[in-house]
């Protein structure tokens, strides 16, 4: 007699990899049409950089949003339909609304709960999960992903457990390199490339930046308002303004993370990045040293910024601060207007993908449909969040991206199949 054989399992419908951000609203809005939905996790708990997001308040939006808060490798038109496809004053609604999450604004332009508690907005999330049926499995580290031979799209999935999936439609969620304790660690673009995907470069983006000059060491501690240009060949490539904050090992807060990323990609080689302390504030620096007198240019400066930068500067500019402004001379003048209006800053690294909120780079959108975000290449394999090359910059825009691209691609495969 011959033994029994267990009868095939039939694939799932969809499996979406990775319970962050992205993947939680590719799951919610697929539900929502009546698709089974297996969500995968590789830690024990999901949205572990929601959690940690915000200094553990997760700035959940940005107030405004333009299309030049974002970087791609890729055709910004592409990235600009996609973002358009949910406007923010709907995507905020969902979390007011529909979710219940009670939002407040910043005067800094960010969107935080009210509550100051990311873990409110993972709640949330998670039983709007339960509410529309999404199976959701933790410490699932998914450890390859093969398409199946066949006319109909079909795939596998192995996990770390041994056990295989098989799946009509996957979606990868799975984040970048970036804050590899919350789970990332960059296996979706491997998954990717293995499906025959290149991947732009990746780099450490919105990364504190490191300096050796233990002028700046010196330091730390301070934070002041400060416009930063990066020129590159002479010329001025873009402009930051916020808060700068000098660290022991050399520079942070955020306007140096919204810079960080043009001195941290592959393209960047060559790039300087310059300093104008007290941000926008207009003074011409040149006047007020002209004005001579007894009055040094040590308590000149120190009316308008900390003294130890005061001694930095000056000590840059090679003028000694007890220099009284009638003994200035026209090259010393003309040295500390440059180190008040575009101080050079010495870069010589980051704090790599440890410190970095987001990943640059990663799968190019013109290997993606722009209104799906589904595969050109592999039929079936959708991509969203940090894993795309879309970036933003600090201040709640990559959620954003998250949130847009995975209520996209959930739409998009509960679409798919319901035409199938």
């Amino acid at each position: 007699m011959a033994p029994e054989v267990d009868p095939p399992v039939a694939p799932r419908p969809l499996v979406v990899v990775g319970a962050g951000a992205a993947g939680l609203l590719t799951a919610i809005f697929a539900a929502r049409e009546g698709v089974p939905v297996l969500l995968l996790e590789t830690r024990p708990k999901p949205g572990a950089k929601i959690r940690v997001s915000g200094g553990g308040r997760c700035n959940v939006l940005p107030s405004a949003v333009s299309i030049d808060d974002f970087h791609t490798e890729g055709s910004r038109n592409a990235m600009r339909n996609a973002l358009c496809s949910w406007p923010l004053r709907e995507v905020r609604a969902f979390f007011e609304k529909e979710l219940g999450i009670a939002l407040k604004v910043e005067d800094t332009g960010k969107v935080f709960p009210e509550s100051d508690d990311a873990r409110e907005v993972v709640r949330a999330l998670l039983d709007e999960c339960a509410r529309t049926g999404v199976e959701l499995l933790g410490d699932a580290r998914v450890t390859e992903l093969a398409r199946l031979p066949g006319e109909r799209p079909l795939f596998e999935l192995t996990l770390a457990s041994g056990e295989r999936l098989r799946a009509g439609n996957v979606v990868l969620a799975t984040g970048g390199l970036s804050l590899p304790k919350t789970g990332s660690d960059g296996a979706g673009f491997e998954f990717a490339r293995a499906c025959g995907h290149a991947i732009v470069p990746t780099y450490p983006a919105l990364v504190p930046l490191s300096s050796s000059d233990p002028r700046w060491a010196a330091l730390a501690g301070i934070s002041l308002r400060t416009s930063l240009s990066v020129v590159h060949e002479g010329r001025v490539e873009a402009e930051f303004e916020g808060d700068l904050l000098f660290t022991h090992r050399g520079f942070s807060g955020p306007v140096v993370l919204d810079a960080s990323h043009r001195l941290t990609a592959p393209w960047s080689p060559g790039r300087e990045l310059r300093a104008q302390w007290i941000g926008t504030q207009i003074v011409d620096w040149d006047v007020r040293l002209r004005g001579g007198g007894t009055q040094t240019v040590g308590r000149l400066l120190r009316d308008v910024m900390p003294r130890r930068l005061v001694e930095a500067l000056l000590d840059l500019a090679g003028v000694p601060p007890d220099r009284s402004l009638s003994q200035l001379s026209r090259d010393e003048r003309r040295c500390v207007v440059e180190v008040l209006d575009a101080c050079p800053l010495s870069i010589d690294g980051n704090a790599g993908y440890r410190a970095a909120e987001v990943t640059g780079g990663g799968v190019p959108l013109g290997q993606l449909k722009t209104s799906t975000l589904e595969s050109r290449l592999v039929p079936g394999l959708y991509f969203a969040g940090e894993i795309v090359d879309v970036t933003g910059r600090i201040g709640g825009f990559n959620f954003l991206w998250a949130w847009v691209s995975g209520r996209k691609v959930g739409q998009a495969v509960a679409s798919a199949l319901a035409q199938a």
